[in-house]
């Protein structure tokens, strides 16, 4: 493989920005980083000049559908690469609670089979959102069920340990048995779509939760109404909010649709940027075309506050850079901090921060080049230079 070395470059590093660096990357690891005259590379490499531009550790995506015209639980090559194009290096393949017990199934199966084909591959696993989540907390409720050990026990026999994330409703019956099957597969657990109390929450740490589903969205409060008028009782979202040991995904839409910009700055103020996740929760459509809209709509029989009477919200059409950039937007958060919450933390998170989620010397060489407007102008996985061609 060539060695390669980006200079005139504005390198983002997990503590501070360093102007006119360099980044020498060799046989798909960053042999080396830093200001120009630190860094002692070889003379025969190919020289990329980076204009002053961000270097930045690819993005990792740890809930995310869709792409390029294609569902994750589908075709789940097709739909990894369509994000690759925007700078997502990682990308867990995310499928849902609205896929049939058949259709996860098969699913899994053929996530497990590319993984096997491309062990390299940009696909790091499965985020399985639900089934097993509370019936008044999605955009179409039908086929959310109960927690059924035959069906769970099917999923661990088939995927195990490529499954890295599980969004589940821990207020459920049966779901507190279901965490001790699972968790020696080392699956992380999120609590999303539900209303459990804090104490419920809480109490499933020590069984590997460790993630808030997308926040502010499909999440409620026990008891509701409150025990006393006028007053608030602690949901979920507070119940993240409050613990240090889990972190926050956010759905930085343009519009605030998924998160009201000063709740964004809300979240980012009060768990810090080491605890904030970014995610895209994208549908097949992502990645397509300019948007006028970041946000997806589909029809229901509920009331939604999004869009009249028959519409509501169902994810996304979003790219990580376009979320990040829109987090950005909403919030001011730094260079630094961007790519906490975009990169290293997902990769804190499923236990892969000493191989990738930062630019850092001795990590494999999933970099970018962006503009100042998070325009992606390269992206390089394991040192591969990745065309970008629409």
């Amino acid at each position: 493989m060539s060695t390669k070395l980006i200079v005139n470059a504005t390198i983002v590093t997990p503590t501070h920005l360093i102007n006119k660096g360099k980044v020498w990357i060799e046989n798909g690891m960053i042999v080396d980083c830093g200001p120009e005259e630190a860094v002692h590379s070889p003379g025969h490499a190919e020289v990329i000049d980076a204009a002053g531009e961000y270097v930045t550790p690819g993005f990792i995506d740890i809930h995310c559908h869709g792409g390029g015209g294609y569902w994750a639980f589908q075709q789940p090559y097709e739909f990894a690469r369509s994000h690759l194009k925007f700078g997502t290096t990682g990308i867990l393949a995310t499928i849902g609670f609205l896929q049939t017990r058949d259709e996860i199934a098969e699913g899994l199966q053929k996530i497990i089979e590319e993984r096997t084909r491309n062990p390299g591959s940009v696909l790091m696993g499965v985020h399985l959102e639900g089934p097993f989540i509370n019936k008044k907390y999605g955009a179409i409720t039908s086929p959310i069920r109960s927690v059924d050990p035959s069906e769970y026990k099917q999923y661990l026999r088939l995927a195990g340990d490529h499954i890295k994330l599980w969004t589940l409703a821990p207020e459920l019956e049966g779901q507190q048995e279901f965490m001790d099957e699972a968790s020696p597969y080392g699956i992380v657990f999120s609590v999303g779509h539900s209303e459990a109390e804090a104490e419920t929450i809480l109490a499933c740490i020590p069984k590997g939760l460790k993630v808030g589903c997308h926040c502010t969205n499909a999440t409620g409060t026990t008891p509701s109404p409150s025990r006393f008028a006028g007053t608030r009782e602690m949901g979920v979202d507070e119940t993240v909010l409050v613990s240090d040991d889990i972190y926050a995904e956010v759905i930085p839409d343009k519009e605030g649709c998924h998160v009201r910009p000063l709740m964004l700055k809300l979240i980012l103020k009060t768990k810090g940027a080491d605890k904030v996740i970014i995610i895209t929760d994208a549908a097949d459509q992502a990645g397509m075309m300019e948007q006028a809209s970041d946000i997806r709509l589909v029809r229901t029989n509920k009331l939604s506050p999004v869009q009249g009477d028959d519409w509501m919200l169902a994810g996304s059409l979003l790219t990580m850079n376009q979320a990040v950039r829109n987090m950005r937007n909403h919030t001011g958060a730094s260079w630094v901090d961007l790519f906490k919450m975009s990169s290293l933390n997902p990769a804190k998170l499923l236990g892969v921060d000493r191989q990738v989620g930062s630019v850092e010397k001795g990590k494999i060489a999933n970099v970018l080049i962006v503009s100042e407007n998070m325009n992606v102008r390269k992206v390089f996985f394991e040192g591969r230079e990745i065309p970008l061609h629409r």
